[in-house]
């Protein structure tokens, strides 16, 4: 009987997974069928070559990846110190903060758009690149549940304490003794705002400036193959970009296993 029931719950397990590996990969699949498909049924990829040739979809692409740059440089920057000093000196203050970077999930984009956009300085208004700002604080229900999770897994109050013993300062605890120990969660943190950045569309749209997405949407009524071709080649972009974090972390964990052994 129990070899039943764990048969029956293995064969759950396995259909359950192959429903949600089709009800991601069928989508794909249609969409690069649809791209790259001719009308007389052969395949090619001119319409890839027309999409990069587009001057503002290939400016468009690199400036959203400049904002996908500084907006992890700087979420990290604000958010890894933030992070420690609460999980270090007032860790009953997690539970608010977290509250706190869950309101970009509950206020409508359209209004952090508008909010954002009457109350930030005249000078970055004139500049894409104040989406960074916009992104930063969309990205943060997921960038610091990331971040916090990290730190959570780690007896953070212990190093600190120790490190004050062996006399080291505030940014030594931070970058060399606390960042090599959440490496998966600053990973994961990069990982989250490079897809957010890749694919929001509001934020871009609201305050006027031509993002990737933006410029995407406007090219597929012209040229709806060239525009589906450009989405997918994204979305595989952001799959090799997470596979690549994923080595980068696990190398580094080898090495600390090397070093620790």
């Amino acid at each position: 009987m129990e070899k039943l029931k764990l048969f029956l719950t293995q064969s759950l397990l396995f259909l359950a997974l192959i429903i949600g590996v089709l009800f991601f990969l069928l989508p794909i699949y249609a969409s690069t069928v649809f791209a790259l498909q001719d009308v007389d049924g052969s395949y090619s990829l001119d319409p890839i070559g027309r999409a990069f040739e587009s001057e503002e979809i290939v400016n468009s692409l690199l400036l959203t990846l400049r904002i996908s740059v500084l907006t992890v440089f700087l979420t990290l920057i604000v958010l890894v110190p933030t992070v420690a000093w609460l999980h270090v000196v007032i860790p009953k203050a997690r539970k608010f903060v977290e509250f706190l970077s869950l309101l970009p999930l509950v206020i409508p984009p359209i209004v952090q758009g508008v909010g954002f956009l009457y109350s930030m300085p005249s000078f970055l208004k004139g500049t894409p690149y104040a989406l960074v700002f916009a992104y930063l604080i969309l990205a943060l229900p997921f960038t610091y549940r990331a971040l916090d999770a990290a730190f959570s897994s780690i007896d953070t109050r212990t190093l600190y304490e120790a490190s004050l013993t062996l006399g080291a300062k505030w940014h030594t605890l931070i970058f060399k003794i606390l960042i090599p120990n959440v490496r998966t969660g600053i990973f994961a943190a990069t990982f989250l705002i490079l897809a957010l950045v890749l694919g929001e569309f509001a934020y871009a749209s609201l305050l006027l400036w031509d993002t990737f997405p933006t410029v995407l949407a406007v090219a597929g009524m012209g040229d709806a193959s060239a525009a589906v071709a450009l989405s997918v080649l994204s979305l595989l972009g952001v799959w090799l970009a997470l596979n690549v974090i994923n080595l980068l972390n696990k190398s580094n964990r080898s090495v600390m296993n090397v070093g620790v052994g």
